[in-house]
């Protein structure tokens, strides 16, 4: 089930980004009387294809996902003498400036729609978990019996809400390679600043970020209460109910929800005796768990999920009114889009580690994720996608539209275009570079799999 989620969560992620980028430059284009050839969404193998009138565009669909192209008229496909009043149509005959704005659109128009998604995001409200650490290895913090943990409200004079947050303000602090001040609060909202040193090399270390800082996040844990039962399940028929919390389990004690997991897969059809607190009172239950259908190591099933009232306290919706998240989804993508680009001068310049970068299969992976966890989180992960697909597409590589930008620069300056040839030799060299990519990409994919 997870893989087919993650495979419909990719193709509706995918689809969505790269059909906004190729509007992008269709729109542009159709502005200026650019006549445009064909629509294409993916490479390969045609699926589907459709022309409204014999002079319109056509609309396609590739067989491979992985991008998309808008074809425009070009002088060379056109009979000098047959079709010169066709010249003004073509994209090569247009000015540069025009050109500039017609490739330039494709990127642009994906950080509109990180705008778009961001602004979906913050005024719907999307929850996440509150910053809380229990320790930071160097700094001595205040511990209290029940309370030994702190929350980060502040990095580097930015509010933190979420752990998010304080990720991003990390990041924006190592790359700029600036100071790190967080302020923690504990349970008496007494605030304390807190410095923290780190190496040139933090970003070349395995692992997360957060971890390699010394930072050592609170775990919440949820306590064996059930939350819901199904119908019909071993735990229904045992006669447990919505609000029993398991004391033990064949005499051991149970002290969280996941050592009760635990115990109920590694017994399947086997005898377990409970002791359930209900309303105060101690019940004594018999539950014989299921094999788990579809699980292939036959672990046992119990048909119950946790009371999850526990995290709420570890929660945190953010939500805000509509203008005010159109403001803050703008300045969220500004902030994104220039951390993005600092990132990738880190991992050309070898100041940071490759492991970071992620293919297709990551992808996917969170697309279906964040597609089971709801609307609001797909939102947020398309607006993080939409945002690394402009800017890998604004970098100066040949074949990319960053690439064909710098040919622009140079003849606004110069006023004269850069030779077919050399756009030919830095095409190959342009393409040597986006596999390389691909490579790392896919070899990372399939080093976190294995």
């Amino acid at each position: 089930m997870e893989i087919i989620q993650s495979i419909l969560g990719f193709f509706i992620a995918i689809g969505i980004l790269v059909t906004f980028h190729e509007f992008g430059h269709f729109y542009i284009a159709r502005l200026f009387n650019v006549k445009v050839l064909n629509f294409s969404i993916g490479f390969g193998k045609t699926l589907f294809k459709k022309q409204f009138s014999n002079e319109g565009t056509e609309y396609s669909i590739g067989l491979v996902p992985l991008g998309g192209y808008v074809k425009m008229l070009e002088s060379s496909e056109l009979d000098p003498e047959k079709d010169k009043a066709d010249y003004v149509y073509c994209f090569d005959k247009q000015s540069v400036y025009k050109k500039f704005l017609i490739v330039a659109a494709g990127p642009v128009f994906n950080l509109i729609l990180a705008v778009i998604f961001f602004t979906v995001v913050h005024f719907s409200g999307i929850t996440g978990m509150k910053p809380f650490v229990t320790s930071i290895e160097g700094h001595n913090l205040s511990q209290v019996q029940n309370k030994s943990f702190h929350e980060i409200i502040e990095v580097n004079g930015v509010a933190t809400q979420r752990w998010q947050d304080v990720r991003v303000e990390i990041l924006n602090a190592v790359v700029n390679k600036t100071r790190l001040n967080v302020l923690v609060k504990d349970y008496k909202n007494n605030i304390s600043a807190i410095n923290i040193n780190y190496g040139d090399n933090i970003l070349q270390e395995d692992g997360d970020i957060i971890l390699n800082l010394g930072f050592n996040p609170k775990t919440p844990e949820i306590p064996s209460v059930i939350g819901t039962i199904k119908n019909n399940s071993p735990a229904s028929l045992a006669g447990l109910h919505v609000g029993d919390q398991i004391l033990s389990v064949n005499d051991k004690n149970i002290k969280n929800w996941d050592s009760l997991v635990t115990i109920i897969q590694n017994n399947p059809d086997n005898i377990l005796k409970l002791k359930v607190n209900r309303f105060e009172k101690i019940l004594d239950i018999i539950l014989v768990p299921a094999i788990k259908a579809s699980s292939d190591d036959k672990s046992g099933y119990a048909g119950i999920s946790p009371d999850r009232n526990a995290l709420n306290d570890f929660r945190v919706l953010v939500k805000y009114p509509f203008f005010e998240s159109i403001y803050k989804s703008i300045l969220l993508t500004y902030n994104y889009s220039i951390l993005t680009f600092k990132m990738i001068f880190e991992l050309f310049t070898g100041q940071a580690n490759m492991n970071n970068i992620s293919g297709p299969l990551s992808i996917a992976e969170f697309s279906g994720k964040s597609l089971s966890m709801g609307f609001v989180y797909f939102s947020y992960l398309l607006a993080i996608l939409s945002i690394s697909l402009g800017v890998l597409n604004l970098l100066p590589i040949p074949v990319l539209d960053g690439g064909h930008l710098v040919y622009y620069i140079f003849e606004i300056l110069t006023g004269k275009a850069v030779s077919e040839k050399f756009q030919l030799i830095a095409q190959q060299f342009g393409m040597l570079i986006l596999f390389g990519i691909m490579i790392i990409a896919f070899y990372n994919d399939f080093a976190r799999l294995l």
